[in-house]
């Protein structure tokens, strides 16, 4: 199963000199669990450029919407295979209004945009999850829980017969108000994964300011990586103030407190262009 990421910020687009390095898009995901289907987790900024890599691909799109805030679905538009005759693109999302799927669509609208989702050339359909949260994708399973964040959705995990992977943004390990997930419900919906992809947005000494706005502090996730023992993770949706020079600090000092719990949690921070190619194999393990 191989992962490229496409945008790695959170609330709004930061693009700048400042900011070159991991990239200043919003939230895009790219998954082929295999040669047969595309999954795209998000709809941000970053889609724009996927869009263009998956013009000439015939592969079936699945669009999975962890929510339908601004910066999770703002590059949709500009997203090409939506504008391809005989182009198949499903959308799923979860734990958020019923009948919510297709509003992705409601921001293609005079007098915001001059196309409208009606008027688009691809064929999209809703793929609905089943009862228990879970659907079959090509040769993967992707099953989901909800978020603690306001407006509700999706954290999601894929798994297939070589590889585990779980992609958790805008997500609040511990909120003030009501908990959709418990703790140690998210430490065993992500327990073991090869690659943890998880909201790391604010640190600890800016929690005053943000706390109830439904995203995690960097040492919580750390400590959800290291209590759920995952392989891998990646430290994702940046604050979009945060300078390429104050990433790197971020990666140096998780890199650091997780080498003093443990050897088996290898950090990562989330940067665009980044690939990794899960197995079982740690050592198969890459990014670039």
């Amino acid at each position: 199963m191989k992962v490229t990421f496409y945008g790695v910020r959170g609330s709004i687009a930061a693009p700048g000199r400042d900011t070159v390095k991991y990239g200043g898009n919003t939230s895009c995901l790219l998954v082929e669990p295999d040669d047969e289907v595309v999954l795209i987790f998000d709809a941000g900024t970053g889609i724009r450029e996927l869009g263009k890599l998956l013009e000439s691909d015939s592969r079936d799109i699945y669009l999975l919407f962890s929510h339908h805030h601004w910066d999770h679905i703002q590059g949709l538009p500009f997203f090409k295979p939506i504008y391809q005759q005989g182009r198949t693109i499903y959308l799923l999302s979860n734990y958020m209004d019923k009948g919510s799927e297709t509003t992705v669509l409601d921001q293609m609208i005079d007098p915001h945009f001059p196309i409208t989702g009606a008027e688009l050339l691809a064929n999209i359909e809703v793929l609905p999850f089943d009862e228990r949260g879970a659907v079959k994708i090509g040769s993967a399973r992707v099953s989901s829980i909800p978020l603690n964040h306001p407006g509700g959705g999706s954290a999601y995990h894929v798994e297939r017969a070589n590889s585990t992977l779980a992609y958790i943004t805008d997500n609040e390990l511990s909120p003030p108000g009501e908990v959709k997930t418990s703790y140690a419900e998210w430490v065993e919906f992500v327990r073991g994964v090869d690659l943890l992809i998880h909201d790391a947005m604010y640190l600890d000494k800016e929690l005053p300011q943000i706390h109830g706005w439904g995203h995690s502090l960097i040492s919580q996730a750390l400590q959800l990586g290291l209590d759920a023992e995952v392989k891998h993770m990646v430290l994702f949706h940046h604050d979009p103030s945060r300078t390429d020079l104050q990433l790197d600090q971020i990666l140096a000092d998780s890199r650091e407190w997780m080498a003093q719990h443990t050897e088996n949690t290898e950090v990562f921070l989330a940067a665009e262009g980044d690939s990794y190619q899960l197995t079982r194999s740690k050592s198969q393990i890459r990014s670039k």
